[in-house]
């Protein structure tokens, strides 16, 4: 006898293929969902995850460890999917080097990799003289929080890279663009570091799921003069 569910999921595959908008948000997950949980119901985890999260937006900064029944095999599959959309929205070449001489190219880089994290996180970005990406590293606020340990780490970082200069990225988890007090502070301790060794700090981008704020273009302290 065939199971109640799966009738439903292959006339909701028929809906999405026929006219795709028909789909309610909730809907459009349970499909996803079908493809990572096997032998199951997905529409009550679909429902589930859409209250949790608060809407499909936020799917990819939330935990869903928080929905009972869905284990590491969905957390991965969200992961994977976050990455999928962001080389397909950046349109990746192997070998082509990635050019960040923006705040907005920056946001578009990172909004992916930090914007939906529910937790904070801090970017270094290290950059050749064409402005080109060489490397960067995520780094936990809780060393941030050690601020003269945490500058050492940026320097030693931007030298072993050989960079020319540097941009520096937070989220906020909140979605809140504002720079606190002590963002400022602990840009003004890197800036200073880095000038030490003749490697520029170009900016500071405060990175959201659909939004940014560059430091350096909104400097009400003139920290970049």
């Amino acid at each position: 006898m065939e199971k109640h569910y799966l009738g439903h999921r292959k006339r909701l595959k028929e809906r999405f293929l026929s006219n795709p908008d028909s789909l309610q948000d909730y809907e459009i997950l349970e499909l996803l969902l079908g493809y990572v949980i096997r032998g199951k119901d997905t529409k009550p985890y679909a429902k589930e995850l859409i209250k949790v999260s608060g809407g499909l937006n936020n799917i990819f900064s939330c935990d869903t460890g928080s929905v009972k029944g869905l284990g590491c095999e969905t957390e991965t599959f969200f992961k994977l999917l976050k990455e999928f959309l962001f080389r397909i929205e950046k349109g990746i070449v192997t070998g082509k080097k990635e050019i960040l001489n923006s705040p907005e190219s920056v946001f578009d880089f990172l909004k992916y990799k930090i914007g939906y994290e529910n937790k904070e996180k801090f970017v270094v970005i290290l950059l050749n003289s064409k402005g080109e990406l060489l490397e960067y590293k995520i780094f936990n606020t809780g060393t941030v929080n050690q601020a003269v340990v945490f500058v050492r780490e940026v320097a030693e970082f931007a030298v072993k890279g050989g960079a020319v200069s540097v941009i520096v990225a937070h989220n906020h988890p909140s979605g809140i663009l504002k720079f606190s007090n002590s963002d400022y502070d602990l840009t003004v301790k890197i800036k200073s570091g880095l000038e030490i060794l003749e490697i520029i700090l170009q900016d500071h981008i405060l990175v959201c799921k659909d939004a940014y704020l560059s430091m350096r273009q909104y400097d009400d302290r003139r920290l970049w003069r």
